[in-house]
Formats: structure tokens, C-alpha cells, sequence
């Protein structure tokens, strides 16, 4: 309740509580990016399989010193003249390709070779260049595929399998989180509707002590009573007073608590704002609850348990690659090429659409490391780790087990603890009826009523106590098999 009528309240249902978190949560807020910088390694891993595309251009020119001299002769064999031969070449090539790796472990790689050259023209010989300057142009492929090791979509594409896994680990991570969030929310909301209504028991209780003390004082001056006896009416209206003031106390504390787990905005100002939740706490008796589907249910749903199950998968594939490892080497590898050439460069591509110039080769390459010990030990160790992961997880189902039959019997025990206080009350109501009706009679004394006015503010407190702590078992039971009930968007 505000202190002031200057003091803003925030009336919330538990729905809204949990909806206002969610949307405040920062652990949330910053885990609802983990899945998307998993899924950036994701297509990383991908990427391996992208082809590539490579483009490399040349220009050079070469000329070498004179290695010998051509003389010229006329027809009566004198010498006429003399040429020195400077031999010289230009050369210029662009040769775009393209390479890529894919899923069976081979490795490709394309590339059109186009080249221009010109040559000094021969001097003496009979040899004559068909083209000067020449354009060559060919097409060559070469490609490798392991056929052992390295071998397969399974191995090659394990990298993949392995970032999907850690991108799924972090979605149930962040779902982890939201489910600890909504379980702070109710125990939040619960515990402060708990200390409104028992704030309320025990203002009740001081104006049942100070209308019972006002009722001595009119005996007294009636002289239907001692003087002495309103002592004890005086101490318990001053102790009710201490009460009230400790369930003030407590209602503040518990109302900060959740508002430190609803992390209002700044704008609603956070610590000056007083909220006043709109739900009470509603109780329908636990008949029986089927454990076994509650353990089936979190074996399937719940973060931990899911999350073993990834690591498990990605530790499989680890070992998987790890076999696949011990294997030997042994590619075949082939490589083929077609050529052309011709004055211009038209002529070239033309010439070489003929395939009258081609090459084209085959071979298998085998290694095998003597020993293997590194294989071998990369093996055991993966094996090793899978082992620990199964245990892992075999440690998370126990724990799941546990944990739901514990909170199981905690419910039941909170359900009974309601209809138990809830007796209580009305029999300590009844019991405080009959003896303050005696009382009047002057057959009972200020300590007696005085007790059973103790008795009932504890019934009262100890049944809204248990109805609490029953939503709050509720939300447990949620929490533990993995039941998202609320909307998270």
C-alpha cells in the first residue's frame, strides 16, 4: 500500500510481473544473442565449401645478351654484311580461376590460362614460328579426392554438426535462464503477496487487541474489573504495534526484491515506485501427480538435460572424425587440360574448342605413418571424453529424478499444510469466540483471551504462509520438469 497519496503505484498480475521481467531481464537480453553468434560459426564452418574465385595477370620481357652474329653473302660468296642476333621475348598472361573443397573431401581447381608472346624472329634455321606474336590459350583442371582417410560427407562435414550442436546449447541455455527468471518472478511475487496479507493479519490483530483493551477499560470503570488487568491488554496492543512494524518492514523488503528481479526501467523510477500485485495466491488440493510422466517430460524439455544431450552428439562426432583419422592416406588425384593458338585471340579460344591439344593424367598417392601413434592416441582420448559426456548425462537424468520427486513431495506437503492452517484458523477462531464469551461472563480471564488472540494471528499467518509457499512449489514443479508456460517473445 503506498505510504502517501503522492507515492505511484504499480499494480501488476503475476502474468504482467513475469512478462515485465522477460522484457527487462539483461541476462536474458544478452542471451538472446549467444544463438546468433553461434550461428555466425555455423555458416563459418559452412564457408569451408564456398568456392573461390582467383584472378592472376603477368607482364614481363627478356633480352639476353648477343650469343652469335648471322653473315650476309653475295652471289660470289663475298661477305655483304653482318647481323647480330638479339634474341628478346615478351611475355604477358591473365589466368582467371576458380577452386573450391566439398563435401566428399576433394579439392578442384579450374583455371583458363590465356598468354600472349612475341619473339625477334628467326634469323638462320629452317624452323619458322607458325605465330608471332602468339596467343595460347588453355583450360586445365585439376583435382585431388581421398578415398581413406578424410573421406566422406560425415567427416568432412563434422565441423558443421558440431556448431549446430553449440548453437542449439546456447538456445537452451537462454531457455535455462528464462525458466530461472520466471521461477524468481513468482517466489518474488508470492513472497511479497505473503507479506502484504500477513502485514494485514497483523493490523487486525493490533485492532482486535486494542478493541479488546478498550472493552477492559469501560469494565474497570464499570468495576466488572480489576485494574490490573489491563496491564497485559496495554502489553499486547504495544507488542501487536512492534508486529505491525516488522510486517512493514518486511513487505518493503520483500517488494524491493522483486523489483530488483523485474528491473523496472529508469523511467518508472525503479526505487520510488511501489508495487502492488493484483493476484492472490490460488489453491486447488493436490490429489496425485504421475511422478513418472513429470520425469519423462524434463527428460525430453528440460535446458540441462537436452544440453547433455548435444554434448554427447558433438563428442560422437568428435570420435567418429578421430576413427576416420587412423585410416591411410591414399588420393587419387588427376589433372586435364585443353590448348590452342593462333595470331589473335579469337583464333586461340577457337583452337582450342577443338581439343586438338590436350593432356590429361591420373594418380594415387598412399601414406601411412608407421606406428599411427597419434591417430591412435587421438582416438582414445576422443573415446575417453564420449565416455565422460555419457556420465555426464546419466548424472543429469539422476539429478532430474531427484529433484522432481522432491519437489513433488514438497508440493504435497504444501497442499496439506493449507487445509491443515486453513482447520487451524477456523478452530483457533472459534476456540478465541468461545473464550472471549466466557470472558464476559467472568468466567475467564484477560490471559486466556489474551493467548488465544495469539493463537489465531499465528493460525492466520502460518495458513497464508503455507498458501504461499504451495504457488511457490507450483512454480518450482514448472521449473524443474521444464514447463514454459508464458509467453518469452
Amino acid at each position: 500500500m503506498p505510504s502517501s497519496a503522492t507515492e505511484r503505484v504499480l499494480a501488476l498480475s503475476l502474468e504482467d510481473a513475469i512478462r515485465l521481467a522477460l522484457q527487462n531481464n539483461l541476462d536474458i537480453e544478452r542471451g538472446r544473442l549467444d544463438p546468433q553468434v553461434a550461428h555466425t560459426k555455423v555458416e563459418q564452418a559452412r564457408a569451408v565449401f564456398d568456392p573461390t574465385a582467383e584472378l592472376t595477370t603477368s607482364l614481363s620481357q627478356t633480352k639476353t645478351l648477343p650469343q652469335n652474329k648471322t653473315l650476309q653473302f653475295d652471289d660470289a660468296g663475298n661477305i655483304t654484311g653482318v647481323t647480330i642476333v638479339r634474341p628478346f621475348s615478351k611475355d604477358a598472361a591473365v589466368t582467371p580461376g576458380v577452386k573450391q573443397q566439398i563435401v566428399t573431401g576433394a579439392n578442384y581447381e579450374l583455371r583458363f590460362v590465356n598468354t600472349w608472346n612475341r619473339t625477334a624472329p628467326a634469323r638462320s634455321g629452317s624452323t619458322i614460328r607458325l605465330a608471332n606474336p602468339r596467343y595460347q590459350s588453355s583450360l586445365a583442371l585439376t583435382f585431388t579426392q581421398p578415398l581413406l582417410r578424410n573421406f566422406g560427407i560425415e567427416v568432412n562435414t563434422a565441423p558443421i554438426r558440431q556448431a549446430q550442436n553449440t548453437e542449439a546449447i546456447t538456445r537452451q541455455q537462454l531457455l535455462q535462464t528464462i525458466l530461472n527468471t520466471i521461477l524468481a518472478v513468482q517466489q518474488g511475487y508470492w513472497e511479497l503477496v505473503f507479506h502484504i496479507q500477513d502485514l494485514g493479519v497483523k493490523r487486525e490483530a493490533q485492532k482486535l487487541a486494542e478493541d479488546f483493551l478498550a472493552e477492559n477499560k469501560l469494565r474497570v470503570e464499570l468495576g466488572a474489573l480489576a485494574p490490573v488487568e489491563l496491564v497485559q491488554s496495554e502489553t499486547q496492543v504495544k507488542q501487536r504495534e512492534g508486529d505491525v512494524i516488522t510486517a512493514e518492514a518486511g513487505v518493503r523488503e520483500a517488494e524491493d526484491a522483486l523489483k530488483e528481479i523485474l528491473n523496472l526501467p529508469e523511467s518508472l523510477g525503479t526505487w520510488q515506485i511501489r508495487v502492488q500485485p493484483t493476484d492472490t495466491p490460488p489453491f486447488v488440493p493436490i490429489i496425485d501427480i504421475a511422478i513418472a510422466d513429470k520425469v519423462t517430460f524434463a527428460l525430453q524439455h528440460r535446458p540441462d538435460v537436452v544440453q547433455s544431450q548435444l554434448a554427447v552428439a558433438s563428442q560422437e562426432i568428435a570420435r567418429d572424425v578421430a576413427r576416420n583419422q587412423r585410416l591411410p592416406q591414399l588420393d587419387l588425384g588427376g589433372a586435364a587440360s585443353v590448348s590452342g593458338f593462333g595470331n589473335r585471340v579469337d583464333s586461340a579460344l577457337t583452337d582450342t574448342g577443338t581439343s586438338d591439344g590436350y593432356n590429361w593424367g591420373a594418380s594415387l598417392t598412399f601414406t601411412y605413418p608407421l606406428g599411427n601413434r597419434a591417430a591412435n592416441n587421438a582416438l582414445q582420448q576422443q573415446n575417453l571424453l564420449l565416455k565422460q559426456a555419457r556420465i555426464d548425462q546419466r548424472k543429469v537424468e539422476r539429478t532430474v529424478s531427484r529433484q522432481i520427486l522432491q519437489t513433488v513431495r514438497n508440493l504435497e506437503t504444501a497442499s496439506k499444510r493449507v487445509e491443515v492452517t486453513r482447520a487451524a484458523t477456523v478452530l483457533a477462531r472459534s476456540q478465541l469466540e468461545v473464550e472471549q464469551e466466557k470472558f464476559r461472563l467472568g468466567l475467564s480471564t484477560s490471559f486466556n483471551v489474551l493467548q488465544l488472540q495469539n493463537q489465531l494471528t499465528a493460525a492466520r499467518s502460518d495458513e497464508i504462509r503455507a498458501l504461499s509457499d504451495y504457488n511457490e512449489a507450483l512454480a518450482q514443479l514448472d521449473q524443474v520438469t521444464g514447463t514454459l508456460r508464458y509467453d518469452t517473445e
